[in-house]
């Protein structure tokens, strides 16, 4: 298939926001790479960019962005032509919890394959390689007629994105998605090579790729060697195949080259990736249902699930690596959501947002033509809002139930037994046929990462939790055991539905999961399986509860694009649209910045640092070939010439989120420089508002990289492949 980027020039532009922001834009704005605006472009040369937008991005997949693939919730960069990829040690991380055994623990120790029959898979992984994107507005908006209901709506929308995406995929190697920009005005077919057969080159020791760990997580300084190497594989004829040992390496058309020398303060950064969501256009409606309701109990709610997740796993060393994916995941969304609280809260967000909408009522009272047109806009959100805070804490303790893995298999299971009857297009987008292969790995994955007696005790939790439900937000599958009890009589007949959950099912094997997946409705049910049958009781309520959201979702789709345009049209300025884990690019400048008064952060940290925070245990651990290597100075080439010293980790001004991480940070010339892993903690609101003086990118320095590589694992035959000398 031609790989082509093209843009019908429907709906709104994609282009550069002029709202509530200084002059200084650059460092803001996640720019779709078939709609950079030309100015972008000019002010990137201008700013130390030596390559034209033919160089950066082309149709025929040679630029040096087409080298960025998404991994699934993260980002990585072809680094060889024989499919070497670079992201980062926690994107990779799943891939090696999967691996490893209290015998044989990659977390702890690391992997590095010397030959390509060494690599090992990275179960569960997949590599997306952008071919084409193309504007489809027009077809999916033609299916929304007037008068539509909120949830016809949605479905509606469904329903063409599902048939469009079965059309492009007709026949052809290729993966499809239909992504929505501008929270519904605009509409684009995401066209991929999917690569099936990931495998794991090269990830370093917990010690270095972890270093910090979620003490340091999302702060500054930062002193993490977050890096790792993986290799995508196709069949012989070059299709998407999935793992066998006649696979061979992908040969991709673009691949990123090493610079020969690092970034210095003020320098030109760039960075490509699939940012996962941003919230910039968010109204005061929703900040308040951010920052008073959902931010406060998911953070109450990860703690205490991360205690009990610690304790029931405890001196058990198998326990503690099926689990320590979980562990470090909560911990990570923990820390985000109370960074983004802390933020809307040191910047009084929520007054901020109250302003704008003030001041744009005001507008609306001076311009009658705008008046007609948007002045029922902002009450209308209000109302949406208003109406999910009457069930989002029923959806929150749902999900979280639905997050265990048992009860989510055998949700799987029973929903599947119930989609598979329908035709194909009338299915859960989830449960179509091009979908059957990832639920059968689902179900195969759940087996590496489960430990019944943690999730016991977690979903102890969560039904204390369904049973304090107001009355109108009750699980009503679940009233049987939760209603009109007293604290004694709640506790034991929470042990008792748990007893029986645990004690008569088999969803603990995995060949069962895979051998109740091909039977059907009737031979599901007669199965026995106490979670099953959970499943069953369930689902009415989580199908209302999806319905319900829906709902929301539809009528958000339907007033959301107003109120941007709204915006667009008060302001005077064309708009880029929020992150929704597609491909875009930002570019930005090598720069510290201040946290509050009379403190600065440089934008470096060195190895030096590594060794001022070693303790002898972790997550500040330095392994003792580091430290050798520190005290005799044998830095070889890796060494900075103005910090003298091998830099780590470095700051940019670029604008990012999750889903970032694992992209490449590259200098004018297109070369790797560095790999971004993360964003500083003064500045996770950025997600909502950005401040150019305060909102930083992490990145692991390629010099760092490589040093380690070479010096700490003698990883010759990777550098080599790397074209390091």
């Amino acid at each position: 298939m031609k790989n082509h980027f093209r843009n019908t020039g429907c709906g709104l532009l994609v282009g550069f926001i002029l709202l509530f922001l200084s002059s200084s834009y650059g460092e803001e704005g996640m720019w779709l790479p078939n709609a950079i605006p030309e100015t972008i472009i000019q002010e990137m040369q201008a700013k130390g960019l030596e390559l034209t937008l033919e160089e950066l991005v082309n149709e025929n997949g040679t630029g040096v962005v087409n080298a960025v693939v998404s991994l699934g919730g993260g980002t990585g960069s072809f680094v060889s032509p024989q499919g070497l990829i670079i992201t980062n040690h926690h994107v990779a991380y799943g891939a090696v919890q999967r691996i490893s055994t209290a015998n044989q623990n990659y977390i702890e120790s690391g992997f590095l394959a010397r030959t390509p029959a060494a690599e090992l898979p990275a179960h569960g992984y997949n590599a997306y390689v952008l071919l084409a994107i193309e504007e489809i507005t027009p077809k999916v908006l033609k299916a929304v007629q007037p008068g539509m209901s909120p949830i016809e709506r949605y479905k509606a929308i469904e329903k063409v994105s599902k048939e469009i995406i079965k059309q492009a995929e007709a026949d052809k190697d290729v993966y499809c998605s239909v992504s929505d920009f501008f929270n519904g005005a605009q509409y684009y077919l995401m066209t991929y090579k999917r690569i099936k057969d990931m495998r794991i080159v090269y990830v370093p020791a917990r010690a270095i790729g972890e270093f910090g760990g979620d003490i340091d997580n999302w702060m500054w300084p930062r002193h993490t060697g977050d890096f790792s190497f993986l290799r995508a594989y196709v069949a012989p004829d070059g299709k998407s195949a999935e793992y066998a040992k006649e696979n061979v390496p992908y040969q991709h058309k673009s691949y990123l080259k090493i610079a020969a020398q690092g970034l210095q303060p003020g320098d030109f950064a760039l960075i490509a990736g699939y940012p996962g969501n941003t919230q910039r256009y968010m109204t005061s409606f929703s900040i308040d249902l951010q920052q008073n309701y959902r931010l406060p109990w998911r953070i109450q709610t990860y703690d205490r699930w991360i205690k009990i997740l610690e304790a029931a796993s405890k001196n058990e060393p198998d326990a503690t690596v099926k689990v320590i994916g979980s562990i470090k995941g909560l911990n990570n969304g923990m820390k985000y959501y109370q960074g983004l609280l802390d933020g809307f809260l040191k910047f009084n967000l929520l007054k901020q947002k109250q302003q704008i909408e003030e001041d744009f009522l005001a507008f609306l009272e001076r311009d009658a033509t705008a008046n007609a047109k948007y002045s029922g806009v902002l009450p209308r959100l209000k109302t949406i809002i208003d109406e999910y805070k009457t069930f989002w804490l029923k959806n929150e303790v749902l999900n979280s139930l639905y997050r265990l893995r048992l009860l989510s298999n055998a949700a799987l299971l029973y929903k599947w037994s119930l989609e598979k009857q329908k035709d194909d297009l009338e299915r859960d987008p989830g449960y179509m046929n091009r979908r059957v292969p990832d639920l059968k790995e689902k179900l195969e994955l759940a087996q590496k990462s489960l430990h019944p007696a943690s999730e016991r005790e977690v979903m102890r939790m969560l039904l204390k939790m369904a049973a304090k439900l107001p009355a109108e937000q009750r699980i009503q599958g679940l009233e049987a055991w939760l209603a009109e009890k007293d604290s004694l009589q709640l506790e034991k007949s929470i042990a008792q539905l748990l007893d029986q959950l645990y004690t008569r099912t088999r969803l603990t094997e995995t060949e069962v999961r895979l051998k109740m997946f091909e039977m059907s409705h009737q031979e599901l049910l007669q199965q026995d399986d106490a979670f099953i049958d959970l499943a069953q009781k369930l689902h009415p309520e989580k199908e209302a509860s999806t319905e319900r959201y829906q709902t929301y979702e539809g009528a958000l789709s339907e007033i959301m694009p107003q109120w941007i345009d709204g915006l667009r049209y008060w302001k005077e300025g064309v708009l880029y649209p929020d992150a929704n884990g597609t491909l875009r690019l930002n570019y930005g400048i090598v720069k510290g910045y201040s946290p509050r008064d009379a403190v600065n952060y440089y934008p470096f940290t060195t190895l030096k640092g590594v060794i001022e925070k070693d303790s002898g245990q972790a997550p500040f651990d330095v392994p003792q070939k580091l430290k050798v290597l520190y005290q005799k100075k044998d830095f070889g080439d890796y060494s900075d010439p103005q910090l003298q010293d091998v830099p780590v980790d470095l700051l940019t001004t670029n604008d990012s989120t999750g889903g970032n991480s694992g992209s490449p940070l590259m200098n004018g010339q297109g070369e790797l420089v560095g790999v971004l892993f993360d964003g500083n903690y003064e500045a996770m609101s950025a997600d909502y508002e950005f401040d150019v003086d305060l909102a930083r990118s992490i990145h692991v320095d390629i010099r760092f990289v490589l040093f380690v590589a070479d010096k700490v694992d003698q990883a010759q035959e990777l550098l080599q492949e790397l074209g390091i000398k």
